[in-house]
């Protein structure tokens, strides 16, 4: 049995890793990003490896619900890949010129797919565009599916554009149709957005320092989170909610990562736990991608300072993983790997058979 924070996979690249994936058997972690190249590796003894050749950067994927076929984000198109031979079984570009941040599978099947000015929902058989919402003025910062496919929440920066005003939004809208349902409106560009688990909420983090609730039919605002009482600012820019609802987690640039009553935005722990005056904890960095555990336990932060964390709701830190600089995290399905992309290549982390499901 493998101690928590044992990399058990390293997929090494010449160049940036900005998009992971696991397969849903959790034994398959696909990684793609700067040189134009696709690989999909099995953890531990499997599957012999599957490199494929890529149009551009890769900035997105997602394997199917079956694990059967995955879907990349490469450049300017969407390309739906066999999972095995990785053959593409069609390609597509949402809008010429047009570069594809984001790629997901739906419940229903459908792929949805962004770019800085729009969201498409895509037939998986075909790959027809069967759904457009568009965004004016742009950019589409950040985009989060609710967990039964019906609504898509949108992080939208305005300081982009002619008028380059401090002003964004989180916005809430109808997949089927295409109708805004919900739009809070911070006093800055919003960053990053984050479904509940019902659906129901929305967290999202904003340029104005603030971590927001609010309600996803409505847009009325549930809490913010308070402010310090050292007035000092946090700038949240990573978050995440407890897949069972309970809580959230926050990353700031003042180097924590905060776990928060979703409920109330009151703050339960933080990680890291440093020790006052200690010459060792002067190292720490800001926090840029947070991630909670399918199991609601713990959830990882990666920092700066080029080190991963994995801690419980109370801040206590379980592992502190030395890496390159983080673009990408995410937990496998049944909570056993962390995965992370890096500036050269991708690792996977071992949290641990007790820490799973």
């Amino acid at each position: 049995m493998s101690e928590p924070g044992t990399v058990a996979l390293r997929a090494p690249q010449d160049g940036s890793v900005q998009a992971i994936a696991f397969s849903p058997d959790n034994k398959r972690f696909a990684g793609g990003g700067s040189d134009t190249r696709l690989r999909v590796r099995s953890i531990g003894i499997g599957a012999p490896p599957l490199e494929v050749t890529t149009d551009g950067s890769v900035t997105g994927l997602d394997f199917s619900p079956d694990g059967t076929r995955i879907a990349v984000a490469d450049f300017e198109q969407v390309f739906l890949r066999d999972g095995t031979t990785g053959t593409a079984l069609w390609q597509g570009p949402l809008a010429p010129g047009t570069s594809v941040n984001s790629v997901r599978f739906a419940p229903d099947g459908h792929l949805i797919a962004a770019t800085d000015t729009l969201v498409a929902v895509l037939d998986q058989a075909s790959g027809e565009t069967t759904r457009r919402i568009t965004v004016d003025p742009p950019l589409i910062a950040d985009v989060d599916l609710s967990r039964d496919g019906s609504r898509i929440a949108l992080a939208v920066d305005e300081r982009h554009g002619g008028n380059h005003r401090h002003a964004g939004s989180a916005r809430v809208h109808d997949l089927a149709t295409g109708k805004e349902l919900a739009r809070l409106t911070p006093q800055d560009a919003v960053f990053t957005v984050a479904f509940s688990p019902d659906g129901l909420r929305v967290l999202c983090c904003a340029a104005d320092d603030t971590t927001r609730m609010f309600e996803a039919g409505t847009g009325k605002q549930v809490w913010s989170a308070p402010e310090e009482p050292d007035e000092q600012v946090t700038a949240p820019s990573c978050l995440a909610f407890d897949p069972k609802g309970k809580w959230t987690v926050v990353g700031g640039a003042d180097g924590f990562a905060r776990v928060l009553d979703a409920e109330t935005g009151d703050e339960r722990g933080r990680a890291p736990k440093l020790n006052p005056g200690s010459p060792a904890d002067q190292s720490f960095g800001a926090v840029t991608h947070v991630a909670f555990s399918p199991n609601g336990k713990h959830a990882a932060s990666a920092s700066i300072d080029n080190a991963v964390r994995l801690f419980n709701i109370e801040g206590k830190e379980l592992y502190n993983v030395p890496t390159e600089e983080v673009l990408a995290l995410r937990f496998s399905p049944n909570g056993r790997w962390l995965g992370v992309g890096t500036m050269n290549g991708a690792l996977v982390i071992d949290n641990g058979e007790a820490n799973q499901g």
